[in-house]
């Protein structure tokens, strides 16, 4: 089982005062980062679905994903 993700940052769009959008577990009533896979037959699409409780707040295109971070495991290595 993969870690847990605790943030997402999007690209930066590199234009003055305009920043990536980001998303944080604890900040903004964000409870859980999810990785979900759109199949489309020949291909498929990775999302990063941003939830609090069972609603879902934003989805962000891996594509457009500049940084994921993950929970760190917990003391003794065992997650």
């Amino acid at each position: 089982m993969s870690p847990a993700i605790n943030g997402i940052c999007g690209v930066e769009p590199n234009r003055e005062g305009e920043y990536p959008h980001a998303h944080a577990v604890g900040f903004g009533g964000v409870t859980e980062i999810v990785e979900e896979l759109e199949n489309l037959g020949s291909y498929g699409i990775k999302w990063f679905v941003v939830k609090a409780g069972e609603n879902t707040l934003a989805k962000m295109n891996a594509l457009h994903v500049a940084h994921v971070g993950y929970a760190l495991p917990a003391e003794g290595g065992a997650s």
